[in-house]
C-alpha cells in the first residue's frame, strides 16, 4: 500500500498544484488530473460499484435526496456501504491535493455514487452550492473531487462545464435554483479516461447529457471544503435530515 501510494504521488507531482494547475483552476473553476488512480485501484474500485450495483434495493432508497430528481442509479451516501469508497473518500493523498487547491486542511462534507448505465439520463445545468442554502459554508472554499471508473465520453454523457463562472451564486442564495443556461455561453466538455480525477468548484455551473452508448459511466463524487467546524460529514448530514423533516 505505501509503494502504491508513492507511486501514485510520482505520477502527479507528489500532490503539488503547479503554477499552470493554479491558474487554471482560478480561471476555469476546474482541473482535471490525468491518471489520478492506479490500474489496480480502478479494476478493486470497479469490482467494488459491481458488487453494490448487485443490490438494486439500495439505489431505490438511496436514489431520492431532497431537492433534487429520483434517480434509479445514484447512491447518495455510499461511503458506510463500502470500506474501499471510504478509504478512497480519506485517502491522504486525495485529500492534499484538494487541501492544497483550497489553501486549507479540507474535510469531507458528502459523498455519492452515480452509475449511469446506458440510457441514464443527464444532469440539468446547475451550481452545487445553489443546493446548500442555509448550510452556513463559504462556497469558495467547497470541491467536488469526481474520480471516474470508466472512460467518459461525449457519448456517455461527459460532464459539461461554462467556465469562468465560479465567482458566486448565479441564483438567489436563499432558494435552490438552477442558473440560466442562456445566459452561460458556450460549455467546455471534459471527455476523461477512467482513473482520471476532476476537480469541480462548488459555483462552477456544470451539466451532463444522457449515455447513448453501449457501456456505463461511473463515477465517485467526494465533495470537501474549508470550514473552521469540526466533523463538517455530521454537520451536513443533519442539514440533509432538516430537508427531509
Amino acid at each position: 500500500m505505501v509503494e502504491d501510494a508513492e507511486r501514485r504521488r510520482a505520477m502527479i507531482g507528489g500532490a503539488k498544484v503547479s503554477a499552470a494547475m493554479r491558474s487554471a483552476w482560478e480561471e476555469d473553476g476546474w482541473l482535471l488530473v490525468p491518471r489520478f488512480l492506479e490500474l489496480a485501484q480502478i479494476r478493486a474500485l470497479s469490482a467494488e460499484a459491481n458488487r453494490l450495483a448487485g443490490e438494486p434495493q439500495l439505489f431505490a432508497t438511496r436514489g431520492t435526496v431532497p431537492n433534487s430528481a429520483q434517480r434509479s442509479d445514484r447512491l447518495d451516501p455510499v461511503i458506510d456501504l463500502s470500506p474501499a469508497f471510504a478509504a478512497l473518500a480519506r485517502d491522504p493523498l486525495l485529500v492534499g491535493l484538494v487541501s492544497e487547491v483550497l489553501d486549507g486542511a479540507a474535510q469531507l462534507m458528502k459523498d455519492k455514487f452515480i452509475a449511469k448505465p446506458p440510457g441514464a439520463g443527464g444532469y440539468a445545468t446547475h451550481q452545487d452550492a445553489a443546493y446548500w442554502p442555509g448550510l452556513g459554508i463559504e462556497y469558495s472554499r467547497f470541491l467536488t473531487a469526481i474520480l471516474f471508473l470508466d472512460d467518459a465520453e461525449v457519448a456517455k454523457g461527459a460532464i459539461e462545464c461554462a467556465s469562468g463562472h465560479h465567482r458566486g451564486l448565479l441564483t438567489d442564495p436563499d432558494t435552490v435554483a438552477d442558473p440560466d443556461e442562456a445566459a452561460l455561453g458556450a460549455f467546455t466538455t471534459i471527455e476523461a479516461q477512467a482513473g482520471d480525477l476532476l476537480l469541480l468548484h462548488a459555483m462552477t455551473p456544470h451539466r451532463s447529457g444522457p449515455n447513448r452508448a453501449m457501456a456505463s459511466r461511473r463515477t465517485l463524487l467526494f465533495t470537501y471544503g474549508v470550514d473552521r467546524r469540526p466533523d463538517l460529514y455530521a454537520i451536513y448530514k443533519k442539514f440533509q435530515q432538516g430537508l427531509r423533516s
